[in-house]
């Protein structure tokens, strides 16, 4: 495992390092300006992440409950029987 980090980690060290170095020679203004875009791009990732997660979750809860009710309610007992029947 130590093997794969340090492989990646010497291939993406020289990006790092040449990407720091072009942003050491723009103005300080211009670093802000790009740090404030950075700053913005992962705010709104951050809410469209949380927004398709809270789908996700809403979608998943929906298909649990549902189950939940087939199967307490004795609806899938035939269904389960005819796999138990053929697995065994």
């Amino acid at each position: 495992m130590t093997n794969i980090l340090e492989t990646i980690n010497g291939f993406v060290e020289d990006y790092i390092t040449q990407l720091l170095d072009l942003f050491d020679t723009f103005q300080p203004w211009i670093q802000a300006l790009i740090l404030l875009g950075i700053a913005i791009f992962v705010i709104i990732g951050l809410f469209v992440f949380l927004k398709k997660f809270i789908k996700l979750f809403l979608v998943l809860a929906i298909l649990g409950a549902i189950g939940y009710f087939l199967y307490s309610g004795g609806y899938l007992d035939s269904v389960l029987g005819g796999f138990a029947a053929l697995l065994g």
